[in-house]
């Protein structure tokens, strides 16, 4: 049976780094989920333009997602204290 090696850490980010990364990957992805549950309201009450409405701002926190990289520190950081607010908003229905 062959094993798969484990890649090696990249030296260029400390566990630190990479937790902090993990974090604003899933505080952006808690806020994609509040979206989604917003747009089904929306969608279930008929609110085309407000389900659209949303989408859009959703789309938004993706694509943050999608190119957000470890070497990204200052953004990392502004995610980790700027989310949980932003996503009490989005759940709140005020974002």
């Amino acid at each position: 049976m062959t094993q798969t090696p484990h890649p090696e850490p990249d030296p260029r980010w400390s566990f630190d780094d990479e937790r902090a990364y993990e974090s604003a990957r899933n505080r952006i992805g808690a806020v994609i989920a509040a979206y989604s549950a917003r747009i089904g309201d929306a969608e279930d009450a008929g609110d085309d333009a407000e389900a659209d409405r949303l989408a859009a701002a959703s789309a938004e926190y993706e694509e943050l997602r999608r190119r957000l990289s470890p070497d990204d520190g200052g953004e990392i950081a502004r995610i980790n204290a700027e989310f949980p607010e932003l996503l009490a908003r989005v759940r709140a229905g005020r974002q």
